[in-house]
């Protein structure tokens, strides 16, 4: 067992290191390159992104019987992403964020308002998992290092578990709750886990009793996502007009799933070294590989945090002249 995380270790420590190759004066030259026209196309499918994002959580909450208008909900989830910028070595921080504000905003229990969030993110990864399945059976047979069988294995493993959650939950609710409401919680942690599970299950059930939209929002997480390698294929074919688009949507989901590995704070390095290193091992240049990286990153992360703070701090502006018309009147 040691040795196979020492091997993972290794791995991971490799693809963080690509990035300290790189030469500058190539770098500057391969960002210099990218026109104007790229930068801001990828900035508007990454806002529309964003928007079917925030679509999805709307449609969530309301089947959660949440008062949460559509531009409400767009405020919490900005309020998110830029506690997700800000805040890089916490997990789950703005979900934490965007858990207080539903039910500080909605007026919903605690409770409640984590159900909704939970249940956004069991859309958005199984949608996530069941996609990661065919990428790591592709690049078996694309990367090298990911031939390793037992690395291969702790991956499938993973991967298996996860969906395996998510479908028990999604398809046996009702044996799940019989079988917590039989238990009694000993604990101050128990009992709010215990409540949160409850209260979690509850909204699946009304869920499925709405099968159109238990498909619609699965289908709709598999399309936001499939739109991150849609951008990342337009900006690498500006560098390799040739570039297959199956092994480029590989490579985007393949460095989505080591950040998500618990090593990285928040995920950061862990992206940037898998996609970049991804790219190299299969022998793209090292300036171009960073570059295409930078500028993905930028645009799928960092512009994400830039656009939420211009967002509210436009809402807020409004919010306040509207009290200063309130006091004058």
């Amino acid at each position: 067992m040691n040795k196979k995380r020492i091997a993972v270790a290794i791995l991971i420590v490799l693809l963080s290191i690509t990035l300290l190759q790189i030469d500058r004066e190539s770098l500057i030259y391969s960002l210099r390159k990218i026109p104007v026209w790229l930068i801001i196309l990828l900035g508007i499918l990454q806002i529309i992104t964003q928007l079917l994002l925030n679509l999805q959580w709307y449609c969530i909450s309301r089947l959660a019987k949440s008062p949460l208008t559509f531009k409400k909900m767009l405020y919490i989830n900005c309020q998110g992403a830029v506690v997700d910028g800000i805040a890089l070595g916490v997990k789950f921080g703005g979900e934490v964020t965007r858990a207080l504000q539903i039910s500080r905003i909605g007026k919903l229990p605690s409770d409640q308002s984590a159900a909704i969030v939970a249940m956004q993110k069991m859309f958005s990864l199984s949608a996530l998992f069941i996609i990661l399945v065919f990428v790591v059976g592709y690049l078996v047979g694309q990367v090298p290092f990911l031939q390793a069988g037992f690395l291969q294995f702790i991956i499938y493993c993973i991967l298996s578990l996860f969906l395996a959650v998510f479908v028990g939950i999604f398809s046996m609710p009702d044996t799940i709750l019989r079988l917590l409401q039989k238990r009694t919680p000993q604990r101050l942690w128990d009992c709010k886990v215990h409540c949160f599970m409850l209260t979690l299950l509850e909204q699946v059930k009304g869920v499925r009793k709405n099968k159109l939209a238990l498909i619609m929002l699965f289908l709709l997480s598999l399309f936001i996502w499939l739109l991150y390698p849609v951008k990342m294929y337009i900006l690498a074919t500006y560098f390799y007009p040739s570039i297959h688009v199956i092994y480029i949507g590989a490579i985007t989901f393949a460095a989505y799933m080591v950040a998500m590995l618990p090593i990285f704070p928040g995920g950061l390095g862990g992206f940037e070294g898998a996609m970049s290193g991804l790219l190299v091992s299969v022998g793209y240049a090292i300036s171009d590989a960073a570059t295409m990286t930078i500028i993905f990153r930028f645009i799928t992360f960092w512009f994400v945090m830039l656009m939420s703070m211009l967002f509210i701090a436009l809402c807020k502006a409004r919010n306040n002249s509207k009290k200063k018309i309130r006091r004058i009147t």
